[in-house]
C-alpha cells in the first residue's frame, strides 16, 4: 500500500514538472515571436524617420 502511494506521487510530480517545462518553453517561444514582430515595426519607424530626415535635408529645412 505504501509503495503504491509513493509511485503515484512520483508520477504526479514528474508529470507536473513536464507540464511546467512545456509551459515555460511555450512562453519563451511566444515572447521571441512578439519581440520579432515589434522589431519589424521599430525597423519600419526608423527607416521612415531616416527618409524624412533626408527629405528635410534636401529641402534645406535642417
Amino acid at each position: 500500500m505504501h509503495m503504491d502511494i509513493t509511485i503515484v506521487f512520483a508520477v504526479a510530480i514528474a508529470a507536473t514538472l513536464i507540464v511546467v517545462v512545456l509551459v515555460l518553453v511555450a512562453v519563451v517561444i511566444y515572447q521571441r515571436w512578439r519581440i520579432g514582430d515589434q522589431n519589424v515595426f521599430i525597423e519600419r519607424f526608423i527607416r521612415q524617420n531616416e527618409e524624412m530626415r533626408q527629405k528635410m535635408q534636401k529641402a534645406g529645412v535642417v
